[in-house]
């Protein structure tokens, strides 16, 4: 393997080890998703039971 190859492999072993400590300390984290349905107006709450 050639000098190139071997700080290209060692680069991309360096930034995938980050990403995966990032993904570590998010894993907890309650997130927002942009792409998801938007939440039920505050009133609109399905889950409470109706009165009479």
């Amino acid at each position: 393997m050639s000098d190139w190859e071997k700080k290209f492999e060692a680069e991309a072993k360096g930034l995938l080890a980050e990403v995966e400590e990032e993904l570590t300390v998010l894993e907890g984290v309650d997130t927002i998703d942009p792409f998801g349905e938007d939440d039920p107006p505050a009133g609109d709450d399905d889950t409470k039971p109706v009165s009479d």
